[in-house]
């Protein structure tokens, strides 16, 4: 099983979805109105993915004739450390007011980057509109 979790958060790029991650940058860095005690817990927060998992080098099937969209990224229900700090962090942001949406798949898609603890799959086109 994966896991994905996105927030209903309009990024930079004017996307109505977004990951937890770009979120969490946000909230850290430009909410006005963000308690010290909080900046502080996403900031180490922040410091532990950084450490403990790898940005994935693949984000697309880039060498197709047609490339399909980006892919998403899904945890690995194995990763429990990882998921167990996901849901610290939903915490936080759910104290100011983000929607968190969580998703479950047994395949979610074409893989294009696997490790340890995640995927990063772009979704079939059957899914992509109950993922994204």
């Amino acid at each position: 099983m994966y896991l994905r979790f996105t927030t209903q958060f309009i990024n930079p790029y004017n996307e109505p979805e977004t990951g937890v991650f770009m979120a969490l940058e946000y909230l850290r860095e430009d909410h006005p109105t963000v308690q010290d005690e909080d900046v502080s817990k996403l900031k180490s927060l922040t410091a532990w993915f950084s450490q403990n998992l790898d940005k994935p080098t693949k984000f697309s099937n880039a060498s197709n004739k047609n490339p399909a969209s980006i892919s998403l990224s899904w945890f690995k229900d194995s990763a429990k450390e990882h998921i167990q700090k996901i849901h610290e962090l939903i915490e936080i942001l759910e104290r100011y007011d983000f929607i968190v949406e969580r998703f479950a798949s047994k395949n979610p898609g074409y893989v294009v980057y696997e490790d340890e603890y995640q995927v990063s799959a772009i979704p079939f086109k059957s899914d992509r509109n109950k993922v994204i």
